[in-house]
């Protein structure tokens, strides 16, 4: 149990803070992809905060989850239990990636994270769960997934790369971002994503401290099979799931790494594949 004290009251605060300020700009895509921006925001999460979120939540005093709550209830009312890929971009602790496994447990996760450190919490905290769950290193701005591939896209307190979120998630599919501290800025957060005009229907509430916005992909929406066989091995479960980030080709394990049929291959470190552009080696197509 961890005792919330002065310096986790304080980290609360700040939170809201930082958060009602950065989040705004965050929201427009020529700010968001600004190098400096992302540095910066990798840098605060990663660096600076990373090794103590696990605090950090502690001090919302079980508040942290009320957004992403709501959001994924509505996003059941919307699309029913028929989730059967989940994306979590940004996954930190996987703090994410753990409640909305229980909401749907029989969909196959995959969580994204451009951190190692932060990777391994995430996979430390999501161990024993029935629910099939991935973990991979990549950019939110260029995830490794096929176009219109997962079903449901979720962003707590990260990057919201809705251009990106747009081109993977299927039409009628849901993405919800939520940020845990900004409450106050949730109706300006809602018309931001509305400007981008790339969704059939947006909508958001401030829930406690928080916010969510769920936005949902233009398209009729139809449930499909899920995607990765009981049966599998879990190195190739992963694969089948995941895309080479530079041209988004399917990609395979090849010799304790991913290679992709234009000759990309990536490393595994630590046991995550590490789905970088930057990381990527040109060898000879298979």
């Amino acid at each position: 149990m961890i005792i919330v004290n002065p310096v986790n009251r304080f980290a609360l605060f700040a939170s809201q803070a930082v958060f009602s300020v950065i989040t705004p700009p965050l929201l427009m895509p020529r700010v968001s992809n600004l190098k400096f921006t992302r540095s910066f925001i990798s840098c605060c999460f990663g660096r600076s905060y990373g090794k103590r979120y696990d605090t950090i939540i502690a001090s919302f005093q079980g508040r942290y989850d009320l957004a992403m709550a709501q959001g994924l209830a509505r996003a059941k009312d919307i699309v029913g239990d028929g989730i059967s890929v989940v994306a979590d971009c940004g996954t930190g602790t996987g703090f994410v990636t753990r409640q909305a496994a229980e909401q749907f447990p029989d969909a196959t996760f995959i969580a994204f994270d451009i951190l190692p450190g932060m990777l391994s919490q995430a996979r430390d905290n999501c161990r024993g769960f029935s629910t099939s769950i991935f973990h991979a290193q990549a950019d939110t701005f260029a995830l490794p997934l096929d176009d219109q591939s997962v079903d449901l896209v979720l962003a707590q307190n990260t990057m919201p790369c809705f251009e990106e979120f747009a081109r993977v998630c299927r039409p009628g599919g849901v993405i919800i971002y939520v940020d845990s501290s900004a409450g106050w800025i949730s109706n300006t957060a809602r018309r931001l994503v509305e400007k981008l005009q790339l969704f059939e229907k947006v909508m958001g509430e401030r829930v406690d401290l928080g916010f969510y916005v769920l936005a949902q992909k233009r398209g009729k929406w139809q449930k499909i099979e899920k995607t990765c066989s009981v049966g599998t091995k879990s190195h190739e479960r992963v694969s089948s799931l995941l895309r080479c980030p530079l041209d988004k080709s399917k990609v395979a394990m090849k010799r304790g790494s991913l290679l992709c049929q234009h000759g990309h291959q990536f490393p595994i470190r630590d046991g995550f594949p590490v789905m970088l552009a930057k990381n990527a080696i040109t060898k000879s197509p298979p």
